[in-house]
């Protein structure tokens, strides 16, 4: 089953061909680490200045690793031929570790890149059989306004975005904006919790006409574990960062978004949300989380309930999408947008 690249940027710390610091004293990096990024297990085990790893996302991944000093490097290979190289610096006292990482494609090019931050000790995790599906997000992540018509989480809109339990389909929500409001830097982007931003990584989108999108990833403080992500944000500015705390409402940058006469085009930007569940990294549809005082502006705006947004698992399995690595063949029968009014 092809992987999401939305999860392909935390292996990259299983993917190092850097070494740095003294040989001379071996120190022990054995233990779990949470990866703040997406709220992902990576437990390590050290012999000498030898390691071995296991990273419990929303598949299981295994690999090894080398120690120098206080650095510590994981390799691993992707699909596709892709390589993935990572470095992570850990605290004297192992309780930290800071890192970079790099995407590089069968050519050496680099396909995404960015920082990464993690802490010892499990990540923590919500139950959503037993607990359900908590109503959190305080304020809109953007102006709905501006916002024509939205994908449905598990639609056949722009590409393969699972998780370990499902697979070629995307379970996010593409929001796409007016003709008129489609130049950069017009469509505001918020914060929808108050919480940290734990990973700030490039997109890939726009590289070849010098942009650089971001994607935005919070940790809201009511729910640990709940990691947003939001596509195709230019920062508003350098405040915006790893580790940094952000209130519900504050503002993190402008939807990136440009005209189709450009070699690199979107009309839409978007947003998904992870929970690290008992069994593994899940994906739910943002419109699960909102609290309803925010669902009434979509009602507002022509939206029945929640359900409007998400097909339902039994039906996209009973009108499966076929992919190409991970591009749809076609959208599947089903509708996959609402249109606002």
């Amino acid at each position: 089953m092809k992987k999401t690249w939305s999860f392909i940027f935390v292996f990259l710390l299983l993917a190092v061909s850097l070494t740095a610091g003294d040989q001379k004293k071996v120190r022990d990096f054995s233990g779990t680490y949470c990866l703040e990024s997406l709220n992902a297990n990576l437990t390590i085990i050290q012999t000498g200045s030898d390691a071995t790893f296991t990273l419990k996302a929303e598949v299981v991944i295994t690999g090894t690793g080398t120690v120098s000093g206080d650095t510590l490097t994981l390799t691993a290979a992707l699909f596709e031929s892709s390589t993935f190289n990572s470095l992570l610096v850990f605290s004297h006292n192992r309780k930290s570790f800071a890192g970079t990482y790099q995407i590089l494609d069968s050519t050496g090019l680099v396909t995404d890149e960015g920082q990464l931050r993690g802490a010892k000790g499990e990540c923590p995790t919500h139950d959503i059989s037993l607990l359900g599906i908590p109503k959190f997000v305080e304020r809109d992540f953007t102006q709905l306004s501006k916002v024509e018509r939205i994908s449905k989480f598990r639609s056949g809109v722009g590409h393969d975005y699972s998780d370990g339990f499902e697979s070629c389909r995307s379970m996010k929500h593409y929001y796409s904006v007016y003709g008129s409001d489609r130049l950069n830097n017009t469509v505001e982007v918020y914060s929808p919790v108050s919480g940290e931003i734990v990973s700030i990584t490039n997109d890939g989108h726009g590289a070849s006409i010098g942009l650089n999108n971001k994607q935005v990833q919070i940790r809201p403080d009511k729910q640990p574990a709940f990691i947003i992500r939001i596509f195709h944000c230019d920062l508003a500015s350098s405040a915006v960062a790893a580790g940094q705390k952000v209130k519900a409402g504050e503002l993190l940058g402008y939807a990136r978004l440009f005209y189709d006469d450009l070699p690199e085009y979107a009309d839409s930007f978007d947003i998904a949300v992870f929970v690290n569940t008992p069994e593994g990294v899940r994906l739910v549809s943002y419109f699960e989380i909102l609290e309803d005082a925010v669902f009434d502006a979509y009602v507002a705006r022509g939206a029945a309930s929640r359900q409007d947004f998400i097909i339902s698992k039994e039906a996209r399995d009973a009108d499966p999408l076929q992919c190409v690595g991970e591009q749809f063949v076609d959208g599947g029968h089903l509708e996959n947008w609402v249109s606002l009014f």
